[in-house]
């Protein structure tokens, strides 16, 4: 079904009487895909790419090599065969698909093998000393209780062969943790090997980053799928990458031979190129350790990926798990991407949100969790304890605890805070929502606003410390939004302010965040009153916890605090003096006066309009969808869609 939907989201991209203008030597070309996603691509390097001569009839076949915001760049298969008389072509694009491909090899693999102790854990009776008599790396860890208990339950393998799970709540060290364990595992026992996994090429290089900090790049292999560029390889951790080459230009990714790859003791990766390793056939066990950072975003057949590399698959026989798996993540920030809705309801859980909610060793008894078998870390180095205190309560039983230090105190006493003791401003803004071509959303008022707030931070200084670009993020659910805003700031001089959504700061963390929440309507479905994916709790939840010092939201209270969480942050920032009423926001009077006046006259002519069209949207995409299912034999079509074998070659 995932695979079925991203066959018809791939279908918007065709292209009639295209013009190509240039062939680079290389044999490619850069084509410009409107209304493409950068930040959900639907098309990604080695999808296939059919090109039709609109004078000769002509079919040429290219291949994807890289997405870059709206440019995408082929390689065409069979240049010379291109007669290029006219050099307009018809284009569609069709999907490759290895990381669904990857998956069905992974499910293949582990429904031969006993994983039931691994995917399905049972408690089991073990007499392991818990000690923290470390010399420890990072001397903060040193001070963190719950910290030293993962460090050494991990190098104890407490839960073997259940997976043993760090429940790392945003700010609280998650990733620093991993790396000292890592450390730990290599100084304790030079001989074992530790293969970590990420769900993004993003936290794979931080942790590459963080790890050659105190251990020697030699013994490190930084492994990259084939479609990565050198170029967009940080350049600290270049030595760790498995590049070859002597300029930029004509150097690329290789693939270590047997014989050097077991002398890497550590080998990073995302989980979906871990699957190279399969063709190495390492013994059984190689992986003493396998650690999975940022498990909640993966789908558990993802997840299942570098888990079937510590058995054989060659072999009938059964043998006993011996690696310990380590899943690290927060089943509270936001999951897999699932495009398909039939499909959420599977896919949309990861692994670690299953375990923790349907498995009874990894469920509190007596308020505690078995530290044999999950940690939560609760000290939050990240925020201000007022910016985190809604999730702190809504999510993690108020168990976080902030650590104060300078950061996250530089807001503080800024001119500009309703109450200077408290580093949240909740700015009422009356905008209409309204939606573009391509169905996304946007605010015009909440733009204004948001711009102007970014003009008051430029030109501010926290104490001693003036505010810079690189401070600022702005975060906004919705990618018209996220364009309206880029398209001022640009205008501005500030290009290097980022803007995105919630998903791509998840992970990162800004001095000051600013939120746009646009939606200035509330829908309803089945007599419940909802405002769109705003609601989901995962994405509040990540929306929140990104700033440091400052937080700014902008958004319409009387829409937005419909949803009980929203309206949790309305009221705490309430009590403290934290909100400003519309008629109070940085803009010029005439400006406010005009904005109000076209919210008042267009609010419920775009509600009712925008309701029409949302319903009819989903009407058609369940009927489609249900007509393409009917009958086995379709539905046997849907599922495979295009691919001719499930199974990768050995």
């Amino acid at each position: 079904l995932e695979q079925y939907q991203a066959d018809l989201e791939m279908k918007r991209f065709r292209m009639e009487n295209y013009n190509i203008t240039k062939i680079t030597p290389d044999q490619c070309f850069i084509m410009k895909v409107p209304s493409l996603d950068s930040e959900k691509p639907i098309i990604i390097p080695d999808d296939i790419v059919t090109l039709y001569d609109v004078l000769t009839k002509e079919k040429y076949i290219g291949r994807v090599t890289n997405v870059i915001d709206n440019n995408v760049t082929v390689q065409l298969k069979n240049p010379a065969a291109m007669k290029m008389k006219n050099n307009k072509f018809n284009i569609g694009f069709y999907g490759n698909y290895w990381p669904l491909r990857c998956c069905h090899y992974a499910l293949s693999i582990a429904s031969k093998l006993n994983f039931l102790d691994t995917l399905y854990p049972q408690q089991t009776m073990k007499s392991i000393s818990l000690k923290y008599d470390l010399d420890w790396m990072n001397s903060t860890i040193s001070k963190n209780e719950q910290q030293k208990q993962a460090v050494t339950n991990i190098l104890q393998t407490t839960s073997c062969p259940a997976p043993y799970i760090l429940f790392g709540p945003p700010g609280t060290g998650k990733t620093a943790t991993l790396v000292e364990a890592i450390c730990q595992i290599v100084r304790q026992d030079p001989s074992k090997n530790i293969l970590v996994c990420t769900s993004s090429n993003a936290a794979a290089d931080e942790i590459t980053r963080r790890l050659i900090q105190y251990l020697p790049a030699q013994i490190i292999y930084r492994m990259y799928a084939p479609s990565r560029h050198w170029e967009d390889v940080k350049k600290e951790i270049r030595e760790c990458a498995n590049f070859v080459g002597s300029t930029p230009n004509n150097t690329i990714s290789i693939f270590l031979p047997k014989e050097i790859l077991i002398l890497k003791k550590i080998i990073i990766s995302t989980l979906i190129t871990s699957v190279r390793l399969a063709a190495v056939n390492f013994r059984e066990n190689h992986f003493s350790h396998i650690i999975i950072d940022e498990a909640s975003q993966a789908t558990e057949p993802e997840t299942l990926v570098p888990l079937i590399l510590t058995k054989n698959a060659g072999k009938n026989d059964i043998t006993n798990f011996h690696a310990q798996i380590v899943i690290a993540g927060d089943h509270f920030q936001l999951g897999p991407v699932i495009r398909n809705r039939l499909a959420e309801n599977i896919l949309g859980k990861s692994m670690l949100e299953r375990l923790m909610n349907d498995c009874d060793v990894y469920k509190k008894k007596d308020g505690k969790y078995n530290p044999h078998y999950v940690t939560k870390l609760v000290k939050n180095y990240r925020s201000h304890r007022h910016i985190i205190h809604v999730p702190n309560d809504h999510f993690y039983e108020n168990e976080l605890e902030c650590y104060e230090h300078a950061d996250t105190q530089i807001a503080l006493n800024w001119n500009r805070l309703p109450n200077k003791k408290f580093p949240i401003i909740f700015q009422e803004v009356l905008g209409v929502e309204e939606r573009s071509e391509s169905r996304s959303v946007y605010n015009t008022a909440e733009v204004f606003v948001v711009v102007e707030y970014v003009k008051i931070l430029m030109n501010t200084n926290f104490g001693k410390r003036k505010i810079t670009q690189s401070d600022i993020g702005i975060v906004t659910p919705f990618k018209k939004q996220q364009l309206e805003i880029k398209r001022r700031l640009v205008v501005k001089g500030w290009e290097n302010i980022m803007v995105g959504t919630v998903e791509i700061f998840q992970g990162q963390e800004r001095t000051v965040m600013i939120m746009s929440t646009v939606r200035s309507k509330i829908f309803t479905h089945n007599d419940v009153q909802h405002i769109g994916f705003l609601s989901n709790p995962k994405r509040f939840n990540v929306a929140i916890t990104r700033a440091k010092a400052l937080l700014i939201i902008t958004g319409n209270p009387k829409i937005i605090c419909t949803d009980k969480h929203w309206q949790a942050l309305w009221e705490y920032c309430k009590e403290n003096n934290g909100c400003r009423l519309f008629d109070q926001c940085p803009l010029e009077p005439a400006l406010k006066a005009d904005l109000k006046k076209y919210y008042e006259t267009n609010l419920n002519k775009t509600s009712e309009t925008n309701a029409a069209v949302s319903n009819e949207v989903s009407i058609h995409i369940e009927t489609d969808l249900m007509k393409n299912v009917k009958g086995l034999e379709t539905l046997t079509n849907v599922l495979v869609c295009g691919i001719e074998k499930v199974t990768l070659k050995e």
